[in-house]
């Protein structure tokens, strides 16, 4: 067998070894039993970041869905860091009774981890006694109105950063909805799940997490990449400690319904994920020989999916031209042949399964799931992409809401009777 082929073949296996590491803890972690709840006493007292940068939109229905919440309505308060608004954002978000307004209008406009930097020193600065953790959600969000006491639970078992789990809203909008639909409950299922059970680390994935003010106050919120969560996640990592995962503390997050948008979102992904390897692989490594564990091994193999998946699909792509191009390789071509296709059918039963665990109806999701691998194929372009050409700077994604077109309420009669209802508590 020629050099070439062989090298290439030893290119394939090796990256397969490494996303395999990934399979692996996704079959331990899911034949374990799921983790008992905490205790829902005592209640922490939240304090709710919502980063809004012209949201006017979609703001109203995560306000609401946190009003609706089953939790004592004075354990927690809503903060809202308006980013360089020029719509109403700031004015609507002052008529409900239960929501601060924080305007930011100067500094630069450089992405959500510089606003909750600015916010979150600001909310330690002049309210540090009113709460016990920090809640955030994306402007465009819903939550489930057990979200907060799902939390609640988590932090009671000793947890300090918790990420909820974060699905697709009114995911049949479009074929790249419905993709989206299939992706987070794969990543919740594959990543986040499996590795709570088994003690591991998992990452934060942008809102509907929580982080206690004990963890703020001793090391801030310090993070550079355009891809905050990810980084801040991966810092506690190498300071010993885990992010936990909560399934059963669900939120809805508003998906691209384009495709523009959506290959915008998944090369902001990859090239955060490069920027976080390339800043902290020392600081990994030092940590690692120090106190080398299982936890800070499992962490870099998550940061290192995207990478490996696209070495291996240029291998495979490479390797494939060269059996083509070699006379007496049918053997080797046919196994190539059947190696796709088992991925692509492992594509399609996820991309089918999983989202049914989580009450999307499979039906509504065709033909959708069938071309999910395709999905996954365009997020590993992206990731070559972005190793070539990383984003520069964080942009913005417009958002339409997450609700029923002609679902209407009044903002005032809302506040009001949410005022009511606090007044009683009281």
């Amino acid at each position: 067998m020629p050099n070439h082929i062989v090298f290439l073949m030893c290119v394939q296996i090796i990256t397969t070894l490494l996303v395999g590491w990934g399979a692996a803890v996704a079959f331990l972690g899911l034949l374990k039993k799921k983790p008992e709840k905490g205790p829902s006493d005592p209640k922490h007292r939240f304090a709710v970041v919502v980063c809004a940068r012209n949201e006017e939109k979609v703001l109203s229905h995560l306000l609401k869905s946190l009003a609706e919440q089953d939790y004592p309505k004075d354990a927690w308060h809503v903060y809202l860091l308006a980013d360089h608004c020029t719509d109403g954002t700031a004015l609507l978000a002052a008529k409900f009774p239960f929501v601060t307004v924080y305007e930011r209008n100067d500094g630069p406009e450089s992405g959500k981890g510089a606003v909750l930097a600015w916010g979150i020193a600001k909310i330690l600065r002049e309210k540090a006694d009113t709460f016990d953790a920090l809640m955030t959600f994306d402007a465009d969000n819903v939550a489930k109105n057990d979200f907060m006491s799902r939390m609640n639970e988590h932090l009671n078992k000793g947890n300090q950063l918790v990420q909820g789990n974060r699905l697709a809203g009114e995911p049949y909008r479009s074929l790249i909805t419905k993709w989206y639909a299939s992706y987070w409950p794969s990543y919740t299922i594959l990543y986040s799940y499996p590795r709570e059970k088994l003690g591991l680390s998992c990452f934060l994935t942008g809102t509907g997490f929580v982080v206690t003010k004990e963890l703020l106050e001793t090391y801030g919120w310090s993070t550079n990449s355009i891809t905050e969560d990810v980084e801040f996640a991966f810092q506690q990592c190498l300071r010993n400690d885990r992010t936990s995962f909560c399934v059963d503390a669900v939120s809805y997050d508003e998906q691209p319904s384009s495709f523009s948008v959506m290959m915008r979102q998944l090369a902001r992904w990859c090239t955060g994920s490069y920027q976080i390897l390339y800043r902290y692989f020392g600081k990994w490594r030092e940590a690692f020989k120090k106190h080398p564990s299982i936890r800070l091994f499992d962490n870099l193999m998550l940061l290192l999916v995207g990478p490996s998946s696209s070495i291996q699909l240029i291998a495979t792509i490479i390797l494939n031209i060269a059996l083509a191009l070699t006379p007496g390789m049918k053997t080797m071509q046919l196994m190539q042949l059947i190696m796709f296709l088992l991925g692509y059918l492992g594509g399609i039963f996820a991309g089918f399964a999983f989202p049914r665990y989580f009450g999307v109806k499979c039906r509504k999701l065709m033909p959708a799931a069938f071309f999910f691998p395709v999905f996954l194929y365009l997020y590993t372009l992206c990731s070559i992409y972005s190793f070539i050409f990383p984003q520069k700077k964080w942009k913005p994604i417009a958002h339409e809401g997450l609700r029923d077109e002609q679902e209407e309420y009044d903002v005032l009669d809302f506040s009001k009777e949410f005022q009511s209802k606090l007044n009683k508590k009281r």
